[in-house]
């Protein structure tokens, strides 16, 4: 399963090279009064709800993310467009149990801007990754999946939710 998502991964990065960026009903356009890439945003920037992007074979999920007692930062999922259970959950036990309510990403810290050294759970597999984050703007989070070390990885945008 693990040696699937490398190639599906790889593929991935590969297609995002050449190909047209996923879509989103909540397109993102620059503007006049954008962020500078290099702002460094505070440690509570993270915290709150973000939505993924609409892709292929995925339909968008929201993530709240808290700061954890030990002062770590963990995102909850709160919301899928079409909710599902935990079917490929490698704990028989937890495979009934709905995603929405759970601890999908955790152990982020904080560290000049980034978020590192956390984990992301992909209940694509059932697997657990290795995930970084960074605030790239008030409204939008960059979110990277990895196998082992970043280079394998693949790059998620989240726009900031606004309930309307």
């Amino acid at each position: 399963m693990k040696r699937q998502f490398i190639v599906w991964m790889v593929a991935m990065g590969i297609a995002g090279a050449f190909g047209a960026p996923a879509t989103s009903s909540a397109q993102v356009s620059p503007t006049d009064d954008a962020t500078p890439l290099d702002t460094k945003f505070p440690p509570e920037a993270i915290v709150g709800e973000w939505v993924t992007q609409r892709e292929e074979n995925r339909p968008p999920a929201r993530f709240k993310f808290v700061r954890a007692n030990d002062g770590t930062y963990i995102g909850i999922m709160t919301w899928q467009e079409l909710p599902q259970k935990d079917t490929k959950n490698p704990d028989p036990k937890l495979r009934n149990r709905t995603l929405v309510g759970s601890v999908i990403l955790w152990n982020l810290r904080y560290d000049d801007g980034e978020y590192t050294g956390g984990y992301i759970y992909n209940p694509e597999d059932g697997s657990n990754y290795h995930v970084k984050t960074e605030v790239q703007s008030p409204e939008l989070l960059k979110v990277r999946g990895y196998l082992g070390i970043s280079l394998l990885g693949q790059n998620k945008i989240w726009l900031k939710y606004h309930p309307s």
